[in-house]
């Protein structure tokens, strides 16, 4: 989908939130939620030949398995930061914030075996040097 279509259902989502802030408030949360859904089904479907070409490139290469941490570390951003949002949307900004914090900690948890390998292999060049 292109990004000027993207911005014409944006400004159609805030304009039908307006409107139903007026008429029906009890309905603009899952309307809002359905504009989430649909912009990060358009990112997935946008990001597809970024993701095949990385998934190729680690195919010709030793680096997959960081790669493939990495891409868990960005999807636990992004559904974190989906998370939050939506949590600060409806007023609740302390359990936005531990979301928050809980993303981050699932990310630092998910990169300690890369850290050990990167730290063994230094480790090891260090022992080659003398």
């Amino acid at each position: 989908m292109s990004p000027l279509k993207l911005c014409m259902i944006a400004v159609l989502g805030v304009a039908l939130t307006v409107i139903l802030r007026q008429w029906k408030s009890d309905l603009l949360p899952l309307v809002r939620v359905g504009f989430i859904l649909l912009f990060a089904t358009a990112f997935l479907l946008a990001a597809e030949p970024l993701f095949s070409f990385v998934r190729r490139l680690c195919a010709e290469n030793a680096v997959g398995e960081y790669v493939e941490i990495l891409f868990k570390a960005l999807g636990i951003a992004l559904v974190s930061e989906i998370c939050a949002s939506i949590c600060r949307e409806s007023g609740e900004g302390g359990i936005a914030s531990g979301v928050e914090l809980v993303g981050k900690l699932e990310i630092l948890l998910l990169c300690v075996p890369m850290m050990e390998n990167i730290l063994g292999l230094a480790k090891s060049l260090l022992e080659m040097g003398g």
